[in-house]
């Protein structure tokens, strides 16, 4: 088995799951396992399941809730040497996981990152560099989301999210980013290539307070005050946001797990 697609759901979205399961059948690459991981409604989500025979779907049940524990107990589980890192709600175009395999298997890196498209409004998900080649400094990795990423299974940070992070978790959101930069601190190669691999739709919006403590933590492990304050300053002058309050907090938190 060389490659598992990893999904961690609370079976609450039908549509989107069998439209994520349809378009791994109908994936050009076939040396993979889908691993789903269910945190809720597991014999509804198992009878969805069914009605994909021609998929290798491995089906777990995890009793708590949290977005990066269920990744961590899907890596634990996996049998492929390459983990793809997937949500309920995106999708793959037909020769996305072969693309993906072709880039792990003959460049000498550690973690692939490739890029998201919509589909409907016919855009990139977000504003990516146009060149290709090696991540070089923490900064790059910030803007990063986890349906871009692809690693070997065994990493120098032995794969481990930091479950404080993530839907479901103490901080709603980061735990991607905290991922790639333990690994780049742990002298992980990590490898971008500007493909689009998976679509999903485009989200909207300004920050939320939670999206913003969860983000005054992670910068607590990883960044220094005086880049954090700049931050800060940049998101109030530039998009309005007043986010001093809720993001220092949750930094010193942050801080204090160094």
């Amino acid at each position: 088995m060389r490659m598992t697609v990893l999904v961690p759901t609370l079976g609450e979205r039908d549509s989107e799951l069998k439209r994520l399961l349809e378009s791994l059948k109908d994936q050009t690459y076939k040396d993979f396992e889908v691993m789903i991981v269910s945190q809720d409604n597991f014999k509804h989500t198992d009878n969805i399941c069914k009605h994909y025979p021609e998929l290798r779907i491995k089906h777990l049940f995890l009793d708590r809730k949290g977005l990066s524990a269920a990744r961590n107990f899907g890596i634990k589980n996996a049998y492929g040497d390459f983990i793809v890192l997937s949500d309920d709600d995106c999708w793959y175009p037909t020769g996305s996981l072969m693309k993906i395999y072709d880039l792990l298997s003959t460049k000498k890196i550690d973690i692939l990152l490739t890029q998201i498209y919509d589909p409907v409004k016919k855009e990139a998900y977000k504003n990516y560099p146009k060149k290709s080649g090696f991540i070089k400094n923490k900064y790059q990795l910030l803007s990063k989301s986890s349906i871009e990423i692809a690693f070997r299974k065994n990493l120098n940070a032995k794969s481990i999210f930091d479950e404080k992070l993530g839907l479901g978790a103490e901080y709603i959101c980061g735990e991607e980013n905290d991922f790639l930069l333990n690994e780049l601190k742990g002298g992980g190669s990590i490898y971008y290539e500007p493909v689009k691999t998976v679509y999903h739709l485009k989200k909207t919006g300004v920050s939320s307070a939670k999206q913003i403590e969860a983000k005054g933590y992670l910068y607590g492990k990883h960044f220094s005050c005086l880049f954090s304050l700049a931050v800060c300053c940049r998101d109030f002058f530039l998009k309005g946001e007043k986010n001093f309050r809720f993001f220092f907090p949750s930094y010193r938190i942050g801080r204090s797990t160094r």
